[in-house]
């Protein structure tokens, strides 16, 4: 089983809920799935895209780290 961060779990949650694949925030980002799923599993910083995966949800902005 994948361990996301309390960032990423919340991520995927509220992807989950409004039928938001991984592949479509990758291609919003610009970046990799691979990327994001680094991002979310906090492998990776992703200082930039954070915010923009943020803003992209409607997520509480208290959840980044």
């Amino acid at each position: 089983m994948t361990h996301y961060t309390e960032f990423g779990a919340e991520a995927r949650k509220i992807m989950l809920q409004k039928n938001i694949k991984m592949v479509e925030v990758a291609k919003e980002l610009g970046c990799s799935v691979t990327y994001v799923s680094e991002i979310f599993k906090g492998t990776r910083e992703g200082k930039k895209q954070k915010p923009l995966i943020v803003k992209m949800l409607g997520m509480e902005s208290e959840v980044v780290e």
